[in-house]
């Protein structure tokens, strides 16, 4: 943001002290990478001061108050962030009757980090939010994009520093995810059964297989013998 002259004291300014871009959130293809702005106050002939701190006495709350936010395209190599998660969240979510949208949370995001979400693997992209070509789901600029409002199910992942940290399912009521469920199961059994018929193919192909060679092993001995004692006899 541009400097701009306050109301309170002639000369005194207000101004964004921005901080280093953040690693982008993707690597190896386009992504995108943040920085956080603070609001500054200074004075004629004194050093500037945090806005908040500025403003402590008069109990003003303004937007100037909370970290400013700046994305810009980027597109980085991948390399080792040193940012390790022990485990990946999964969890469920539904819509109800009373609000047509849910929110969801990336564990470990914030706007100190870089975040991003997807949903069904597509990337969701801030510019794609800001030009107003998507409206199925909205991040949270407040917090970096660590939140996320969903208005319509689908499966949900986010990403901190590039490493996988919580993925969402949809479920429309309990008697559904129950139905899931049992059809996961059915479809297991289903492919234990077909794998035990297999093995059991493959043991009868594979006892065949010896009782042939065996047979063959015979007829190949028995002429050789019965030669054997025809010599025998005829030396005698």
């Amino acid at each position: 943001m541009e400097n701009e002259t306050l109301s309170r004291g002639e000369g005194t300014i207000i101004f964004t002290r921005w901080e280093p871009w953040q690693d982008c959130n993707r690597c190896g293809e386009p992504g995108e990478r943040k920085r956080l702005g603070y609001c500054y106050i200074q004075e004629p002939l004194a050093e500037a001061m945090p806005c908040w701190l500025y403003l402590e006495e008069m109990k003003v709350w303004s937007s100037r108050m909370r970290p400013e936010l700046q994305i810009e395209a980027c597109l980085e190599q991948c390399k080792t962030s040193g940012f390790h998660w022990e485990y990946v969240t999964f969890d469920s979510f539904s819509f109800n009757e009373e609000s047509d949208s849910v929110w969801l949370t990336c564990p470990s995001g914030s706007m100190y980090r870089p975040v991003i979400w997807e949903a069904n693997n597509t990337p969701l992209t801030w510019r794609i939010q800001l030009s107003g070509q998507d409206f199925s789901t909205v991040m949270d600029s407040s917090n970096g994009g660590s939140r996320l409002q969903v208005f319509q199910p689908a499966i949900y992942s986010c990403f901190v520093q590039q490493e996988l940290m919580a993925r969402f399912n949809p479920t429309s009521n309990p008697e559904v995810l129950e139905a899931q469920r049992t059809v996961e199961a059915g479809r297991r059994q289903e492919a234990r059964k077909a794998d035990s018929v297999l093995r059991g193919l493959k043991l009868m192909l594979l006892v065949g297989t010896v009782l042939v060679l065996v047979g063959a092993l015979f007829k190949v001995l028995r002429p050789s013998q019965g030669k054997k004692c025809d010599q025998v006899l005829l030396v005698k």
